[in-house]
């Protein structure tokens, strides 16, 4: 028989029950509250790229490497030059520049009998410097050189000691596709404690440019005046006063930030970007003044100073790398050489000689884009989009008439991306995500697929096939998305569309 006691304690079960299950259901609701507003509101961008003009054109040697001069003056002490990786590393990135540069070379004296160098100056070895010329060869790179501008008479630059190493060089039978005179002049003052002033500048090019001459080396690209950034004085008195009838290539470098102040949060920061935008219309602005003459990155990355710990050469770095060349590319610029292929923080190849993730991003990007540059809108200053004709050299036997895109999605969520605009039978993804989902990953994912060397050899790097033109983007990512059915009339060999100047 059930007492009263039985009764009420059945009744307050029930109570109980009913009010954890009315906590379950008002859990659920409010996680779908959560669930269905991210869902509904995933942004979608629409990809339109205005393929009825060209804004510019490039070629394949776009993207370069550098390497920086205190290499040599440590005798390439964690890299040789000789061993099959860094090789087939050096190889992969061919065709393209490979420049010689950095504070260092302004310190640097060769001679190959004696040592003559004094001070913070240091001796360049011979051995090393056929170690070197031998590797740019076997990779099939173009090597740019920088001389010591820092060898004076006075106030005049002493060109004695460039003559020894271009004499030394021809007999040698070394090829130099250009020759720069010092490097970041603008600098002086913080190296060396001395000035070089741009009107002297312009002069000490007149003298380089007479010193070749009379060398197998006359016909090599003259660059310069290689200052640190953008100086719109310094580079109008230079050309003004002399630099102007002599360089061929008008070069600057660029970096967005201190390397060693700069934050994780700083490489995703499109603001930060978006700093290059203004230096680069100058420089257009100027060069326009002088017939021939075009304008190139002569050395660029993230940070100065070698770069950022921990970051400049992990996964997060490829967001400035890979909207660099394509900005560049936009405003007409002909060359970006990435400082450096080897050392510093901010390097392709690490002191072990393996490759970090934005070695992966430049091999991709000189596979897969193209010469002719087109206009592609966003709606997002964090949605960074780039298109290019599809570079017709790559080893996945695109057709003529192909477009690649490549994008950068500077948000934490993903976001979708269509194209619906050109002709699509199925379009080729190549994106680039960190492994482990960590941003300071050292390892770079292909479409979920680890990237790595596989007995010194590079890998197929596989895109996946989709049948629509629509994809998700994951947050903090970027990639290339190629259209092999695009049949775009200005990325056909015999047609070049009207170009925007």
């Amino acid at each position: 028989m059930r007492t009263s006691a039985d009764i009420r304690d059945n009744i307050l079960l029930h109570e109980v029950t009913f009010s954890v299950f009315k906590d379950m259901i008002v859990l659920c609701l409010f996680g779908l509250a959560w669930i269905l507003p991210f869902t509904v509101s995933l942004h979608t961008e629409h990809i339109r790229v205005k393929t009825d003009h060209v804004l510019q054109v490039i070629d394949d040697m776009y993207v370069g490497v550098t390497i920086a001069g205190s290499q040599l003056r440590s005798n390439l002490k964690y890299h040789n030059v000789s061993s099959p990786k860094l090789l087939a590393l050096g190889k992969a990135l061919a065709p393209g520049y490979l420049r010689i540069g950095g504070s260092s070379v302004d310190a640097m004296v060769f001679d190959p009998t004696h040592n003559i160098a004094t001070g913070e100056q240091f001796q360049l070895p011979v051995n090393i410097w056929d170690d070197l010329n031998m590797y740019v060869h076997k990779i099939g790179l173009k090597l740019v050189i920088g001389l010591n501008l820092m060898l004076r008479n006075g106030t005049k630059w002493n060109p004695s000691n460039a003559k020894q190493l271009l004499k030394y060089s021809s007999d040698k039978g070394y090829t130099f596709a250009g020759i720069e005179l010092g490097n970041e002049p603008n600098l002086y003052y913080r190296h060396w404690n001395t000035t070089v002033s741009d009107v002297q500048l312009g002069s000490d090019y007149k003298e380089l440019k007479q010193v070749l001459q009379g060398t197998a080396y006359k016909d090599s690209l003259i660059l310069g005046p290689d200052i640190a950034g953008y100086k719109d004085k310094y580079i109008k008195n230079f050309v003004s006063h002399g630099g102007a009838i002599v360089i061929d290539v008008l070069t600057i470098h660029h970096y967005y930030f201190d390397g060693h102040t700069a934050k994780l949060k700083d490489f995703s920061n499109y603001s930060i970007m978006d700093h290059l935008i203004h230096e680069l219309q100058t420089v257009m602005s100027t060069i326009r003044s002088y017939h021939g003459l075009v304008a190139w990155l002569g050395e660029t990355s993230s940070g100065y100073g070698g770069g950022t710990p921990g970051i400049g050469n992990r996964y997060v770095a490829g967001n400035l790398w890979l909207d660099k060349p394509g900005v560049s590319a936009k405003y007409g610029l002909k060359r970006v050489l990435r400082q450096s292929l080897f050392g510093g923080h901010y390097s392709l190849i690490d002191n072990n000689n393996n490759p970090t993730p934005d070695y992966w991003l430049t091999l991709l990007y000189k596979r897969l884009v193209g010469n002719k540059v087109f206009d592609v809108p966003s709606s997002s200053n964090n949605l960074r989009l780039y298109a290019h004709c599809t570079n017709l050299n790559n080893v996945y036997n695109y057709m003529p008439g192909s477009i690649t895109v490549y994008a950068l999605n500077l948000n934490s969520d993903p976001v979708i991306h269509t194209i619906s605009d050109l002709n699509i039978k199925s379009v080729d993804i190549f994106w680039l995500t960190p492994e482990g989902g960590d941003l300071k990953s050292q390892k770079v994912q292909l479409n979920g697929k680890t990237l790595e060397l596989v007995h010194n050899h590079i890998p197929h790097m596989t895109p996946k096939t989709l049948g629509t033109g629509t994809m998700r983007a994951p947050g903090n990512s970027f990639g290339f998305i190629v259209i092999p059915d695009a049949n775009i009339a200005a990325c056909r060999p015999q047609s070049h569309g009207p170009i925007i100047e």
